[in-house]
């Protein structure tokens, strides 16, 4: 029976290759439009200009760059291009974040001084590199010693030091030093060489200087500089031989009540429906690849379906295009939460965080799926279109000739070398695919990258080929998106069995069969939220199912699983811990942490009004290939969000 189903498979399957097209649902001419048309280049001079400002959340440089970024998708033909604002006050929410206020800086410096008070080192400037001076510092004008206190999260770090009225050196990020050092030992301020994004190159150069955070709703405020581990060492060094290090540090800081202001315009489709091209604009100067890079594509994206639409070498779109440049998640947040109409028209999204890191970063480009408990096949097609270009461009790099190579003049010419995964969290994809949005997402990202968050995310770091090859996938799968109808099923249908089978030899080796079944069938279910598929087309992929579950040797439904069945709420939407904000822990609730973030995300996302929580364990077990997920870990958390109101309970 096996043999005859995969017989069966692969005679749906060979059909396929009979395509006089490279890729399904474009042309050669429209693929050859795109390739050429797309510019690393031209990618890369919005990125240098967006470099130059430090983009904080509400500031003025985030400003600046969303009105840089109105100005050129004005020139670009995108008539309609404006700012979105949404109130930010630190009182307001949007869904399940606390909207933050802004956060501006006119100055900033620490010197050592000597004995006269006269300046001798200096340590930190704001005008020379912004991110010496931690997020949501306030105004302090203080001249004491400095104390060095190791981590600076513990009791144990301040026995027998004095602090009061000093300034404490600490390894952890000043958000967590200050509860301890400020509030409760009375510290003037904090020095932290924090050392964040652990990667394999962690800590190999001591010269890089990290972005440091204070706490955005702590209750006292205070301010901190962030220096080089190479620059703590020596301040250690001396204070332990029994030196007295003086410092005057001067801080001209404040939050204030602002407004999340999101760029924004569309290609105009024929129907209610989008599709949105979505970055996020904020991050410390200069931010090049984290997330210059991701606006900046993004922005090309914009002028090239613009142009080649206006040229006629591309059809118009049925749905309507749409491109955002919110600040990361808290923007987003805001503007599916504030603009409920917009959100309830897009169909799917791709978003683009850190997509140019050179060979330097040593950054792996991901073209990432959404989540396993929302099975979309916009995954699939952003895979196959990924798949070509690293087809194209390997066979550029190891022959000098490739009909699609997409390099850059001024960029690289080696392998692309896309890695094709499952989720992974971080970035506003998981707004969209939060389950009470429901928007689908392709996620296109770099990671690892070893000067992310610090002052060495430069242009320089940054290949324009592979801004231009990010923005082709990228490009490619939203125009896709913006195009398909019920006319194309039959073509979808044959791309998601292609992928099935791959995906189904992974659930053989995992053990997952069941749960890969049920999957499968969402797969093709997806296509309603786009169009409702012809009937031919609907029994040609029921009889793929029916021999795909012979494949995976006809698994049976397991038995209904125990405990209680939720629903959530769409009263409060969005996920619920993201950017450095916690709603539970905000709302009194007690998170329990035995699961980690991505299996809390997936786990609320499981709730469906129908899943009991053994079944949402059960989904996790076979989504993350373990066993361990405990029920009563899974149950604990799902309480804890129930008490918070964000869960009605269905039964029992």
């Amino acid at each position: 029976m096996i043999r005859i189903a995969i017989a069966t498979l692969s005679l749906a399957l060979a059909a396929t290759q009979l395509a006089a097209d490279t890729l399904p649902f474009l042309t050669d001419k429209e693929v050859s439009a795109l390739a050429s048309e797309i510019s690393g280049e031209s990618a890369k001079r919005n990125l240098e200009g967006f470099s130059r400002q430090h983009r904080m959340r509400g500031s003025r440089g985030f400003r600046a760059t969303a009105e840089q970024i109105v100005a050129e998708l004005k020139r670009y033909g995108l008539a309609d291009a404006h700012l979105e604002s949404f109130p930010a006050d630190g009182t307001l929410f949007y869904g399940t974040q606390r909207s933050r206020p802004a956060w501006n800086a006119n100055f900033a410096e620490l010197w050592e001084v000597d004995a006269s008070g006269a300046n001798v080192v200096r340590y930190a400037s704001w005008d020379a590199e912004p991110i010496t001076l931690a997020q949501d510092s306030t105004s302090a004008d203080v001249t004491t010693t400095l104390v060095d206190c190791g981590e600076g999260t513990h009791e144990s770090d301040y026995a027998n030091k004095d602090v009061r009225g000093k300034l404490v050196l600490a390894s952890a990020q000043p958000g967590a030093v200050a509860p301890l050092a400020v509030a409760k030992y009375g510290a003037a301020g904090i020095v932290s060489y924090a050392q964040n994004q652990k990667t394999a190159w962690w800590g190999e150069d001591e010269n890089l200087v990290r972005w440091g955070h204070l706490e955005t709703f702590a209750p006292f405020k205070t301010f901190a500089f962030m220096v080089s581990l190479k620059t703590a060492r020596a301040l250690q060094q001396r204070l332990a031989h029994g030196e007295t290090i003086r410092m005057h540090a001067v801080v001209d800081a404040a939050q204030e009540p602002g407004a999340y202001d999101i760029a924004t315009a569309t290609i105009p489709g024929t129907t209610n429906e989008e599709i949105v091209f979505s970055c996020h604009l904020d991050h410390p100067h200069p931010g090049a690849n984290d997330n210059a890079s991701g606006c900046a594509t993004t922005l090309e994206i914009a002028r090239t379906l613009s142009k080649l639409i206006a040229e006629k070498r591309l059809a118009p779109p049925r749905r309507t295009i749409r491109f955002v440049y919110p600040p990361e998640i808290e923007g987003t947040h805001a503007l599916l939460a504030g603009r409920p109409e917009l959100a309830a028209r897009i169909k799917a999204a791709i978003h683009l965080d850190m997509v140019g890191g050179g060979p330097v970063t040593k950054a792996i480009f991901h073209v990432t799926r959404g989540p396993s408990s929302q099975p979309s096949f916009i995954y699939d097609i952003a895979q196959t279109i990924g798949m070509l270009v690293n087809e194209q461009s390997d066979a550029f790099a190891s022959t000098g000739v490739a009909r699609w190579p997409l390099v850059a003049p001024e960029g690289g010419k080696e392998a692309l070398q896309a890695s094709f995964v499952p989720l992974t969290l971080g970035s506003d994809h998981q707004v969209y695919s939060d389950r009470t949005y429901a928007i689908p997402a392709i996620y296109l990202n770099d990671w690892p990258d070893r000067y992310i968050h610090t002052n060495f995310d430069v242009p320089a770091n940054i290949d324009p080929t592979k801004l231009a090859r990010a923005g082709f996938i990228a490009a490619a799968s939203g125009y896709v998106l913006a195009r398909i109808d019920a006319s194309d099923a039959r073509t979808l249908a044959n791309v998601v069995e292609t992928h099935a089978l791959e995906r189904a030899a992974t659930s053989l080796r995992k053990g997952t069969r069941s749960f890969e079944l049920w999957y499968e069938r969402a797969m093709f279910d997806s296509f309603a939220r786009f169009f409702d598929a012809p009937s031919d087309v609907r029994k040609e992929s029921a009889a793929f199912l029916t021999n795909l579950a012979a494949v995976l040797g006809n698994p049976k439904a397991p038995a209904r699983g125990s405990g209680v069945v939720y629903r959530r709420s769409t009263k409060v939407r969005g996920p619920l811990d993201t950017f450095g904000y916690d709603y539970l822990a905000d709302h009194g609730v007690t998170q329990p942490l035995q699961l980690d973030a991505e299996l809390r995300y997936e786990a609320l996302n499981l709730v469906d009004g129908t899943r009991t929580t053994s079944e949402v364990r059960d989904a996790l077990a076979a989504i993350y290939s373990v066993d361990d997920v405990k029920l009563a870990d899974v149950e604990a958390y799902l309480a804890a969000v129930a008490s918070a109101g964000l869960l009605d309970k269905v039964s029992p």
